[in-house]
């Protein structure tokens, strides 16, 4: 991979692999240093087939290792969360309810964000999330299940405070509908 190559790399995927960190670090300074570790690997290593769709999935798929080697640092393990709340405020929004919505993405567990992220934010499948995170398409859907449940559970107190909406009627007609 020659500069140019790279330059256009950094240029079509920093922000993918920016907003993928950030998502799963919650901290900018954090997300800064993922990024910039992946591209450092991109630089000094590329992939063998570092074209189009393949590139963007060595990308993904090293953030994720990236953000997971960071959480698994010896830092972490030493710093309660705690001392660091400061350091790591979320960014700031102009409607509560975004704030709310953020909050609620941060607390899924880490397996179940950045399916959420990729299926939401960037626009993949069921299909391409298993092939970039290595597993199973069954784990993706059940991933995804189970992050939608858990935010319906954190914002339900967030509609609660708003006003409620009506229940949707089931598909055969026999009640509401659970999904």
């Amino acid at each position: 991979m020659d500069n140019r190559e790279y330059r256009a790399a950094v240029d079509a995927y920093g922000d993918m692999v920016y907003r993928i960190a950030l998502n799963q670090t919650r901290s900018a300074a954090d997300a800064d240093d993922v990024t910039q570790t992946v591209f450092m690997r991109l630089y000094a290593k590329p992939p063998a087939d570092a074209e189009g769709d393949r590139l963007k999935h060595w990308l993904i798929r090293v953030t994720a290792n990236e953000c997971k080697s960071l959480w698994r640092s010896a830092w972490r393990r030493r710093v309660s969360l705690q001392e660091v709340t400061d350091e790591h405020l979320p960014p700031a929004f102009d409607e509560p309810d975004h704030e709310r919505l953020y909050d609620a993405l941060a607390a899924l567990p880490e397996k179940c964000r950045i399916v959420v992220h990729l299926f939401y934010f960037e626009g993949y499948g069921t299909r391409e999330i298993a092939e970039v995170l290595g597993i199973r398409e069954p784990t993706v859907r059940t991933r995804l299940t189970r992050a939608r449940k858990l935010l319906r559970q954190q914002l339900k107190e967030a509609w609660d405070d708003d006003e409620q909406p009506e229940p949707v009627p089931s598909h055969d007609g026999r009640g509401t509908c659970p999904c």
